[in-house]
């Protein structure tokens, strides 16, 4: 593993170190940001983050775009191809960037070989979560219900490949227990039908947070190694008898591959100040999730980590249509 992310962290960094090109001052007219998930998502929330306030700071109008569907696939093929002049970007999470390599045998696009990292942007917990009137509390007592049900019990998910579909792939290992796992375009849509009982259970990270404020759902633990500050009467998977769960839902802006090192400087030195404003983290945390900032170059290492991390759970668990 430790090779691997040696191979992979100098190509990831690769934009940074394209030559200089003769052309008009960076950026010359909007930047497109790509969100390749459902809008009321996580992915949405970031983007609309940034479009609101990084214009005062770049001089150009920020402008959202979600292409959602194939489990991020789709925006990102479309980012991977675009002009690498840093005016398109996309916001790529764990499922897309970190997931889909591996989960897939070709996802249309290479994440060491067609983009280049600009900015770490926010991370939040993934939770198990219930509606409220399911009579379970526990991880266990949830397995007991799945047993009893015969098989008649669904998780959603917001998109196959997502982290949320891959923490239910372990769930349904760890416990032994079978279910159905229906696949949405967005967390925010398998959130409604949760809530409208159309399934049962799912692990979210974000969407479903302000239903669970409100009582409406419930969590019954976080798939991360530590318990959310943010929740910290949720334990943790391992808490509740189910060790080996490290799943967080981390967002993550990048550009294509080739993009000038001077567009991506001025975009990450527009970003790292917006996710440093104290009314975002509070905006953030209101859907437990942590602002996250620095270089290009600790991007580039967080995703080459991300990118071993998962291909390493995915082929121990035999997770994904490679396997």
């Amino acid at each position: 593993m430790i090779r691997l992310m040696r191979r992979s962290l100098p190509a990831l960094a690769a934009g940074l170190a394209a030559p200089a090109r003769a052309q008009a001052p960076f950026p010359s007219r909007p930047v497109v940001m790509i969100a390749p998930a459902a809008p009321g998502g996580p992915t949405d929330v970031a983007g609309r983050v940034l479009v609101q306030y990084m214009p005062a700071l770049i001089g150009q109008p920020v402008v959202l775009e979600n292409r959602s569907g194939a489990a991020g696939q789709i925006g990102m093929r479309h980012v991977a191809t675009a002009a690498p002049d840093g005016h398109t970007l996309v916001i790529g999470n764990t499922g897309s960037v970190g997931i889909n390599p591996s989960y897939y045998r070709d996802p249309g696009y290479d994440i060491a070989r067609d983009f280049t990292p600009v900015s770490m942007l926010m991370i939040a917990p993934v939770s198990l979560v219930v509606p409220a009137d399911l009579p379970v509390r526990t991880p266990a007592e949830l397995v007991a219900h799945i047993r009893a049900a015969g098989g008649r019990f669904t998780f959603g998910s917001s998109g196959t490949g997502q982290s949320p579909h891959v923490a239910a792939e372990l769930f349904r290992h760890a416990a032994g227990v079978e279910f159905e796992i229906v696949p949405y375009r967005g967390a925010a849509p398998a959130v409604t039908d949760m809530l409208a009982g159309t399934v049962q259970a799912m692990f979210d990270s974000t969407s479903s947070v302000p239903f669970v404020r409100q009582g409406r759902l419930r969590a019954l633990a976080v798939a991360n190694v530590e318990r959310s500050p943010l929740m910290p009467e949720v334990p943790t998977m391992a808490e509740a008898g189910f060790a080996g769960f490290d799943v967080s839902s981390w967002y993550v802006a990048l550009a294509p591959a080739g993009t000038p090192a001077e567009a991506v400087l001025t975009l990450n030195a527009a970003m790292n100040p917006v996710m440093a404003r104290p009314d975002v983290a509070e905006r953030l945390a209101a859907i437990n999730a942590v602002p996250m900032r620095g270089s290009p170059a600790d991007a580039a290492a967080f995703v080459g980590r991300q990118l071993a991390y998962w291909r390493e759970v995915l082929a121990r668990a035999g997770i994904g249509e490679a396997r």
